[in-house]
C-alpha cells in the first residue's frame, strides 16, 4: 500500500512536469505566431524581396540633318552578388577558368567588387559578345551568385571623328557627384566626361526606375511584384553637319596638331569641329586599362584636348581686319591714309627694331592694301598712332580675350591684353613697343580658334557677335517634341557700314588678288573672303631668320599657320577659323584647309 502511494505521487509530479513544459511551449508558441507575427514577417520579407534599380535609356544625340551620332546598343555584363559569396577570390579564379580571356581583367573584377556595396550587384565584366555569353551560360550551374544581365552601352557611329565634341562616358567617381545627384545613378551606370555628354549630362541621362522582385536564396529572380518605369534621357539635335565634319577631319589630316571650326555667321550654329590628333570614345565604353588611360593623359600631343576651345595661340595678322576697322571707327585713319613701309619700323625710347614679314617693305600702303599684302608695318604705325586703349576695346567688342560661351566644358578664355593686365599680373608699366606687338597679334595675346571663328562671323554678318553652339534642339523621346533653343547675338557698337564694307572688299582681295597673301587657294566657284596669320613660336634672330629656309627648321620651332575666312563674300553663309601647329604657312597651309572646309560644305569637295 505504502509503494503504490509513492508510485501515485511520482506520477502526479511528471504529469504535472510534463503539463508546465506543454504551457511554456505554447505561451512560446503563441509568443512568437501572434506577439511576435509582425517582426518575424517583415524579417522575411526583407531577406527574400529586394527593389532593383532600372537604369534609364541614355538620350540619343542627332546631327543637324537627322542622321544618328550616337546610338545605345545592347550588351551584356556579368553581375555578382557580393552577400551570396564567402570566398570572392575563389569566384574569380574559376571565372577565369571559364573565361580565360577575363584573366587581364581579375585585378579590375576584384577592384569593383571591394569598392560596390555587399546588398548590390557589383559588374565585373561588360561587354561580352555572344561567344563569351554562351560559353559561360553553359557554366552558370557552377556560379549561383553570378549572373549574365542585358544592358545598354553607348556607341559613338563617327568614332574619333567626333569625339572632342560628343566626348565620353565612364563610370562616375566621387567629383562627379558633387555636381550630379549620386541617387540618379545604380551601380554600373555611366557619366559624361567631356564634351556633350558632360555639357548635357543631366538631360541625357533621365531618372532610374525601380523593380520589387522576389528572390531565392541565391538572388535569382523568383517573381517581378512591381515595376516603376525609368524617364528616359532627352534626345539632342545638334547644329553640326556630319559630312562638313569628315571633310574638316580629311582636311586636317596631314598635319599631327591642329584644329579648325566653322559656324554660321548669322546664328552661331558650329557646322564642324575638328582637332587633331584625336582618339576613339568607344574605347572608354568597357573602361580603359590604367596603362591605356596614363598613355592617353601623358601623351605630348594631348589627344584627350580639344584644340578648338582649348588651345591657346597668338592670332597674328587674322586680327588685323578688326584693328583697321577700329582705325577707321576711331578716326586715327581714313580710307586714303597712307603709311610708308620700308621694311622696319623704330619705336620705344630705345628706338627698338620692328620688322615687316617683307624685309624690303611694301611701300606706300592704305589700309585695304595692308590688309590684303598683311603689311606689319602699316599697323605698326596705326597701332603707335591709336595706343593701346582703343585697340584692347576693339578686340574686347570681337570676343578676344573673353569666353564665347559655347555648350562645351572647360572652354579657355585667352588673352587680350593691356596696361591694367600687365600692373597687375607683372607689377609692370606697359611699354609703346608692346602695343604695336599687339597690332599684329603677337605679344603677349592669346586667343582659341573658336574666338577667332567668333570674330570671323562678325565680319560676315555685318558686325553681330554671335554665340558659338552646338544644340539646336532639345527633344522629348516620347512625344518627338523637340524644344528650340536661342542664343544670344549682340551688335558690335564700334562698327560701321562703310568701314566694314572696305575690310570685307580687303579680305576678299586676300584670296582673290594676285597680292592676296592667301591667293594660293583662290578660284573655284565659291567666292571667299579671308584672312591669313603666321604666329611665331620662338623668337630667332631676324639676320638668320631670313637665311634659314621654313621647312629647315626643327618642327616644334616653326610658326604656327593661321587663317579666318567667310563665304560666300556676299551672302557669308559660312565662316571658318583654321590654325595648323607649325605650319609655317597661313595662306598656303591653314588656307588650303579652309578651302577644302569651303567647297565641301557647299557640295563641291572631292
Amino acid at each position: 500500500m505504502g509503494q503504490f502511494a509513492h508510485f501515485e505521487r511520482r506520477t502526479r509530479l511528471v504529469g504535472l512536469g510534463l503539463l508546465g513544459l506543454g504551457l511554456i511551449l505554447m505561451g512560446r508558441l503563441f509568443y512568437l505566431q501572434i506577439e511576435q507575427f509582425f517582426h518575424y514577417r517583415t524579417l522575411a520579407d526583407e531577406n527574400r524581396i529586394t527593389v532593383r534599380p532600372v537604369p534609364p535609356p541614355r538620350g540619343l544625340i542627332y546631327d543637324r540633318r537627322g542622321r544618328l551620332l550616337v546610338e545605345n546598343e545592347p550588351a551584356f555584363a556579368l553581375e555578382l552578388y557580393p552577400e551570396h559569396v564567402d570566398d570572392t577570390s575563389k569566384v574569380l579564379d574559376r571565372l577565369v577558368e571559364v573565361l580565360p580571356s577575363a584573366a587581364v581583367q581579375r585585378d579590375r573584377m576584384a577592384q569593383r567588387l571591394k569598392e560596390s556595396p555587399p546588398y548590390l550587384p557589383a559588374i565585373l565584366i561588360e561587354g561580352l559578345n555572344t561567344e563569351q555569353v554562351a560559353k559561360f551560360a553553359s557554366h552558370q550551374h557552377r556560379f549561383p551568385s553570378i549572373r549574365i544581365r542585358a544592358r545598354s552601352q553607348r556607341n559613338y557611329l563617327r568614332g574619333p571623328l567626333t569625339a572632342h565634341v560628343l566626348g565620353y562616358l565612364a563610370q562616375p567617381d566621387k567629383s562627379d557627384f558633387r555636381k550630379f545627384d549620386a541617387d540618379l545613378y545604380p551601380p554600373g551606370t555611366r557619366v559624361g566626361k567631356m564634351g556633350l555628354e558632360r555639357e548635357y549630362e543631366e538631360i541625357l541621362h533621365g531618372a532610374p526606375g525601380f523593380r520589387e522582385v522576389e528572390t531565392d536564396a541565391f538572388g535569382r529572380v523568383v517573381r517581378e511584384i512591381s515595376t516603376e518605369r525609368p524617364e528616359p534621357g532627352k534626345n539632342l539635335i545638334l547644329t553640326l553637319d556630319e559630312d562638313l565634319q569628315k571633310a574638316t577631319h580629311e582636311a586636317l589630316a596631314p598635319h599631327p596638331e591642329a584644329s579648325a571650326v566653322a559656324l554660321n555667321p548669322e546664328t552661331g550654329g558650329i557646322l564642324a569641329m575638328a582637332s587633331r590628333p584625336t582618339f576613339n570614345p568607344n574605347e572608354f565604353i568597357g573602361g580603359l586599362s590604367d596603362n591605356t588611360w596614363q598613355q592617353l593623359r601623358q601623351d605630348p600631343n594631348e589627344p584627350l584636348v580639344n584644340r578648338v576651345t582649348q588651345g591657346l595661340y597668338p592670332p597674328a595678322s587674322t586680327i588685323k581686319p578688326v584693328l583697321a576697322m577700329a582705325g577707321l571707327v576711331d578716326g586715327a585713319i581714313k580710307t586714303s591714309t597712307e603709311f610708308s613701309c620700308n621694311g622696319t619700323f623704330n619705336v620705344g625710347q630705345d628706338e627698338h627694331t620692328f620688322h615687316c614679314w617683307k624685309s624690303w617693305g611694301h611701300g606706300p600702303m592704305t589700309v585695304d592694301q595692308a590688309v590684303v599684302e598683311s603689311c606689319d608695318v602699316y599697323f605698326y604705325k596705326l597701332a603707335h598712332r591709336m595706343g593701346i586703349e582703343p585697340i584692347h576695346k576693339a578686340l574686347k567688342a570681337f570676343g578676344l580675350g573673353n569666353r564665347t560661351g559655347i555648350d562645351l566644358p572647360s572652354e579657355r578664355k585667352g588673352l587680350n591684353p593691356g596696361p591694367v593686365w600687365k600692373r597687375r599680373m607683372q607689377g609692370e608699366i606697359w611699354y609703346p613697343g608692346e602695343t604695336v606687338m599687339t597690332a599684329i597679334g603677337q605679344g603677349y595675346m592669346e586667343a582659341t580658334p573658336l574666338q577667332l571663328g567668333v570674330m570671323a562671323a562678325a565680319v560676315a554678318n555685318g558686325g553681330f557677335r554671335v554665340e558659338p553652339h552646338l544644340v539646336h534642339g532639345v527633344q522629348d523621346p516620347v512625344s518627338g517634341k523637340v524644344d528650340y533653343r536661342e542664343h544670344d547675338r549682340a551688335a558690335i557698337g564700334l562698327v560701321k557700314e562703310e568701314s566694314l564694307a572696305v575690310i570685307r572688299d580687303a579680305m576678299r582681295r586676300v584670296v582673290g588678288s594676285v597680292h592676296g597673301t592667301a591667293h594660293s587657294i583662290a578660284g573655284g566657284w565659291i567666292p571667299v573672303a579671308g584672312k591669313t596669320g603666321t604666329a611665331q613660336v620662338v623668337r630667332i634672330d631676324r639676320d638668320k631668320e631670313e637665311q634659314l629656309d621654313p621647312k629647315e627648321k626643327e618642327r616644334r620651332l616653326r610658326d604656327h599657320a593661321l587663317f579666318v575666312a567667310f563665304a560666300p563674300v556676299e551672302d557669308p553663309q559660312i565662316a571658318v577659323a583654321v590654325v595648323v601647329e607649325h605650319g609655317i604657312s597661313g595662306g598656303k597651309t591653314a588656307g588650303k584647309v579652309a578651302r577644302k572646309m569651303i567647297d565641301s560644305y557647299f557640295g563641291k569637295g572631292s
